[in-house]
């Protein structure tokens, strides 16, 4: 089952004409990872304090399927796309209250070592997290 995060689209999301300026839709599927994290005891910014590999976005797609505007109440789901050896793949889909969706976008991750930027494995830790949103 996805993890979920309820957004309301603020007058910041939208463009001269009203609706969401699309880079604001990856925006706010980062502010829902960062809200994931915390609810799961993996804080971004303790990680990002730590010595262990940091998971950097590498990839990110948007559709967009009908117009979000000023006020619109939208739940975003998180689920896991694709796991590999050193990157996951999450899928965000963006609902308005009677189900209907809105947008979708995938973001990418890949595992790095932090001091010489080289790829690396999936930590545990991250594996134990994607496990949670299975």
């Amino acid at each position: 089952m996805p993890w979920t995060h309820r957004q309301t689209v603020r007058l910041h999301h939208t463009d001269a004409a009203g609706v969401i300026f699309y880079p604001r839709l990856l925006e706010m599927t980062h502010e829902a990872y960062e809200v994931m994290l915390d609810e799961l005891g993996e804080p971004l910014a303790g990680a990002l304090e730590s010595d262990e590999p940091i998971a950097p976005i590498v990839r990110c797609e948007a559709d967009y399927r009908r117009p979000m505007t000023l006020g619109t109440e939208v739940e975003i789901a998180i689920s896991v796309v694709r796991e590999g050896e050193s990157s996951f793949t999450l899928g965000y889909v963006f609902l308005d209250p009677e189900g209907e969706e809105l947008a979708r976008a995938q973001v990418t991750h890949a595992a790095i070592d932090r001091v010489n930027g080289q790829s690396v494995p999936l930590t545990e830790g991250m594996r134990q997290g994607l496990a949670a949103l299975r």
